[in-house]
């Protein structure tokens, strides 16, 4: 936690999600500090990957969710998993536009119930 941000630091952890047997699901989760009064949300990318699959053999089931603490809160299984460090200079950049442009919120989903139930409830992309 703590890596550096243009506009500051940043916390960023990786949270285990449920998942069906041989499959571990995570989303890493990104909140500039100190939190800004119009950001009350986690920033999370979601992925998923079968046990014993190759690091950079995964499936990402969402790039760019807000989530509310509550949100978060409901989606941590207190489990740990090994899962992978994947480049993220394409959620930050999303979340740098999130942050210094009203008009880019409106394309990201926030979640207020668990991270799954929204990634369920999202228009399947093509």
């Amino acid at each position: 936690m703590g890596q550096e941000m243009e506009r500051g630091p940043q916390q960023r952890e990786s949270v285990v999600l449920p998942a069906p047997p041989g499959t571990v699901r995570w989303a890493t989760v990104y909140k500039i500090l100190p939190e800004r009064p119009d950001d009350p949300y986690f920033h999370v990318q979601v992925f998923e990957r079968r046990n014993g699959s190759k690091p950079w053999v995964y499936k990402e089931l969402v790039f760019h969710m807000a989530v509310t603490p509550k949100a978060l809160e409901a989606s941590r299984t207190g489990k740990t998993a090994k899962i992978g460090n994947y480049k993220d200079v394409e959620i930050r950049s999303d979340y740098r536009r999130w942050l210094d442009d009203p008009a880019a919120r409106a394309r990201v989903p926030v979640c207020d119930t668990d991270i799954l139930s929204c990634v369920k409830a999202l228009p399947r992309q093509p």
